[in-house]
């Protein structure tokens, strides 16, 4: 390797986001364990499908990202998108082309890993193995935030970050483990953190796969027994609840715990005036429906930039139902719980034949936001398939307000509930 090209090398890789933490002397040593590639207009850098383990850096020019699809997505050197691996997933969703004369780097992921101590034990281990066959599969890596390649590191790593908010997990926690073995209250408790309720309903799923489909957080609980499920909820507590030295991040996890009560109160509601839905699986869906968001807060601070509430914002909706989608689909919850994740930005769903869940969440998430904190504005009730669907249409103010106080209730009962 020529002296300018380990030169440029080392300062690109400073550039990296993924490698910001390396100190001077790994990123000297790493570039020198790596060659400063070329590529003409027109070269492929990488097969859609392809497992190579090789992980893609930009340096310099343009790429071009071809989904199966058709879709296309192009990648500048300048752009956000370029401070990390271009098209990381594997297998590759998008065949990666050179739009122009390119410089870039192909790195081991072996290579990366050996630079870095995994992650704390706050994590989640995933025993299901997720690898993506469909085009278009994963999130548009081309334009998201660099927290998604983040994300998606602990996703081909088979490890996925769900933290509680701190001080609602260590009441629940707390309230559990003093209220015996009475199981509807137990289910009641557990239902106040949406984070230990998801952990419940997988150890239940894969304790008893046979045994009928889990719809509310009692049948989780009957499934794997009480003593099983405050064994889980306090290991969670203790080494799952987010860790964070930012205060907007703190806020916007307390926040969207708040704003998921309330959407899984209404959509209890809301199933209630259904012949055909069930109340207690409208509510485990509400509560899991923005399961991405925890998720997401947990790798914020690992990026500057998200101590601006807008911008971390921006993330939290723009990612939220894309990667529920594929969270709840790798953990194999049933098809209602994914859809509604996959779809809960989706204001103008629509589709023949009765109401259903998405519809539900849906139509809950437009009233929390009136008893709720701010956030972005819904559109108007005409505008949502989901009121007319669901009887709800034209608007009565008066009902409005009889769900968004059910609503109210729920939040005011959950300190009755964690008194200890």
């Amino acid at each position: 390797m020529a002296p300018e090209d380990n030169s440029e090398i080392h300062a690109a890789l400073r550039r990296l986001d993924r490698l910001s933490r390396l100190n001077e002397s790994q990123l000297g040593k790493l570039a020198e364990e790596l060659d400063l590639l070329r590529a003409a207009p027109g070269t492929c850098l990488l097969k859609r499908g392809s497992t190579d383990t090789c992980l893609l850096f930009l340096l310099e020019g343009e790429l071009e990202l071809l989904a199966g699809d058709g879709a296309r997505h192009r990648v500048r050197d300048s752009d956000a998108a370029a401070k990390g691996p271009v098209s990381r997933l594997r297998p590759s969703p998008y065949k990666v082309v050179a739009r122009t004369d390119v410089r870039y780097l192909l790195v081991e992921q072996q290579l990366l890993d050996n630079y870095f101590d995994e992650r704390p034990s706050a994590s989640v281990v995933v025993e299901e193995s997720f690898l993506v066959s469909e085009p278009n599969e994963l999130i548009d890596d081309s334009a998201t935030h660099p927290l998604m390649f983040d994300v998606f590191d602990d996703l081909n790593h088979g490890r996925v970050v769900v933290p509680s908010d701190p001080e609602v997990a260590v009441r629940v926690g707390r309230s559990l483990v003093s209220q015996g073995t009475d199981i509807i209250r137990l289910a009641n408790t557990l239902s106040i953190c949406p984070a230990l309720t998801l952990k419940v309903v997988r150890a239940a799923r894969a304790a008893a796969r046979s045994r009928g489909a889990i719809r509310s957080s009692k049948r989780a609980i009957e499934l794997l027994g009480s003593e099983s499920t405050l064994e889980l909820t306090v290991h969670c507590v203790l080494r799952e609840t987010l860790r964070t030295t930012s205060r907007v991040v703190r806020d916007r996890m307390h926040s969207w715990w708040e704003r998921t009560m309330r959407v899984a109160a209404i959509s209890a509601v809301l199933a209630r005036m259904s012949k055909h839905l069930d109340p207690d699986y409208a509510n485990l869906i509400g509560l899991l429906h923005s399961i991405a968001e925890p998720v997401l807060l947990g790798y914020a601070d690992d990026h500057p930039d998200l101590t601006d509430g807008t911008a971390l914002d921006n993330v939290l909706y723009s990612n939220r139902a894309e990667l529920g989608r594929i969270l709840l689909s790798m953990w194999d919850l049933p098809r209602e719980i994914v859809d509604a994740a996959a779809r809960c930005n989706q204001w103008g769903y629509d589709h023949a034949g009765e109401a259903d869940y998405t519809d539900v969440i849906l139509v809950a998430q437009w009233h929390a936001k009136i008893g709720g904190a701010g956030g972005r504005r819904a559109p108007a009730v005409e505008q949502i398939p989901a009121f007319a669907r669901l009887g709800l249409q034209p608007a009565s103010p008066a009902l409005s307000l009889k769900i968004v106080e059910a609503a109210d209730q729920a939040i005011d009962q959950t300190d009755s509930l964690l008194a200890v």
